[in-house]
């Protein structure tokens, strides 16, 4: 049997799971179930985790880097057309932070490897 999804509906179906996923092992599991969904039916999913300080705001004493951030301080996007751009980054930014500093992004969907600062992050 096979199953046809509206991209509307793969995009509900991927943010309902990832509620789901709430340890490290099952976010990594998802990960790699939807790539192979992602792979059988030719889409080209591109995700990318942006967490930054606010320069005029402390950190919380209960912040612990990575596994532990302030989510009003970190924040996703995820794209099923194209690749996350420095843009995209950059509008994210300018919605959800004030005064932004020591932005980082990953491609860890578990959002605990890789964290790289943005100038560097786009740079290839």
């Amino acid at each position: 049997m096979t199953f046809t999804l509206s991209q509307q509906q793969f995009e509900a179906l991927v943010a309902l799971a990832r509620k789901g996923a709430t340890t490290t092992d099952k976010t990594r599991s998802l990960s790699e179930f939807l790539k192979q969904i992602e792979t059988d039916n030719g889409i080209s999913r591109d995700f990318v985790w942006v967490q930054w300080q606010e320069m005029d705001q402390p950190l919380p004493p209960t912040a612990r880097f990575p596994e532990k951030w302030p989510p009003d301080m970190r924040w996703y996007i995820e794209l099923v057309t194209r690749r996350v751009a420095r843009a995209d980054v950059d509008q994210v930014l300018a919605v959800r932070a004030s005064n932004p500093t020591n932005v980082l992004c990953t491609r860890d969907p578990a959002a605990v490897l890789g964290w790289t600062p943005v100038d560097s992050f786009f740079v290839q």
